[in-house]
């Protein structure tokens, strides 16, 4: 090492404390745009480049860095998210909130050669603006902010750990391999993009169906089940009665566990679904009833409705005791709760047989 590069590794030390405030600042800024923005991303990752790894940096690159505090990576960031087209969306977020550097960002997706091989990102090179009141001697500095998707990290992870910075550094035998995986690694990631896509129209496309009763056809999965909840007139009508009933509010809630339990009692249409409702409304509210009197609930979850309709069904619904054992021993591993669940509901049929 010569006496520039200590004299620039002094520059580093004498403005480490300043990286640090911007590593906070930066990081709880992404946060929080990204969250406003309605992105949630894998990961957010930042570091500052290690005193050693600047050493070696200066060390290699002397002429191109006549100070540390221009190296516009010496502070960097990574925002991991799930889809592509998540990358441009937050990285639109983020021209809004800092200062970017076109002229020294870049964007592999569109430099990259189509014969070559690597990941694709983008990378922005940023400043914190001078006009949000950050304080003045921060904005002078740079700093990295690359965007991947899961797929574009994961490959960038792996070219790293084997060491190969540019496609002349691999061998030629496994060259072709290597492109081979980066172009699957991309279809992969453009067909999760189209698959997103296609069930936000399967979704809005049920969500119409039940508006205008014309789903009774579809088979009961998480996102029939959810659009059901809070679209269905009759559903809706039924929450509005327990609601009342308990004087709480609906919290939201995934109706994922009742599909198992639905299906275990022949539920497998929304039809079906909505026969149960029909069928049970009464059972269910007088089942309501009496747990009402032991609670005091300011919210109940959205599932209520699902709860009580099903809960009616098995006391109602007539079947024998070795059915009821299979029908609830989906929800618990011990056979002791299992015993329990049935013998109450057997206590329940017999109390309102009784009544009647």
């Amino acid at each position: 090492m010569g006496i520039l590069s200590d004299l620039r590794l002094a520059e580093y030390d004498e403005s480490y404390e300043n990286y640090k405030r911007i590593e906070v600042i930066v990081t709880e800024l992404l946060e929080k745009t990204l969250a406003e923005g309605g992105i949630r991303p894998m990961q957010i990752a930042h570091r500052i480049k290690t005193r050693d790894s600047v050493a070696g940096k200066l060390e290699r690159k002397s002429e191109k860095y006549p100070s540390v505090n221009v190296m516009n990576d010496l502070i960097g960031f990574r925002i991991i998210c799930y889809f592509t087209e998540q990358v441009d969306q937050m990285a639109a977020l983020v021209e809004k909130v800092l200062d970017v550097d076109p002229k020294l960002s870049t964007d592999k997706r569109k430099t990259m050669a189509p014969t070559a091989f690597g990941y694709l990102s983008l990378h922005y090179i940023c400043r914190l603006p001078k006009d949000q009141g950050y304080p003045e001697e921060l904005t002078r500095y740079t700093f990295e902010i690359q965007f991947r998707t899961v797929l574009q990290h994961a490959w960038a992870e792996i070219e790293h750990d084997l060491g190969y910075k540019t496609e002349f550094g691999i061998p030629l035998d496994v060259r072709r391999e290597f492109s081979r995986i980066a172009g699957l690694l991309e279809i992969a990631d453009e067909s999760f993009h189209e698959i997103k896509f296609r069930i936000k129209d399967y979704v809005e496309n049920v969500r119409t169906a039940i508006e205008e009763d014309t789903a009774d056809n579809l088979r009961l999965d998480l996102n029939t089940l959810t659009e059901y909840l809070h679209h269905s007139k009759a559903m809706q009508s039924f929450l509005d009665e327990l609601c009342a009933l308990f004087g709480a509010e609906l919290l939201e809630v995934s109706p994922e566990n009742y599909l198992r339990r639905l299906d275990a009692i022949g539920i497998k249409t929304l039809g079906d679904l909505n026969r149960l409702l029909e069928e049970e409304h009464d059972n269910a509210l007088t089942l309501a009833k009496e747990t009402m009197t032991a609670a005091e609930l300011d919210e109940l979850a959205g599932t209520v409705g699902l709860y009580f309709i099903f809960r009616a069904r098995l006391v109602f619904g007539g079947f024998t005791e070795k059915e009821l054992v299979k029908i609830i021993e989906y929800d618990y591993n011990s056979e002791e709760k299992v015993v329990n669940q049935v013998e109450g509901i057997l206590r329940l049929r017999r109390l309102y047989a009784t009544e009647d």
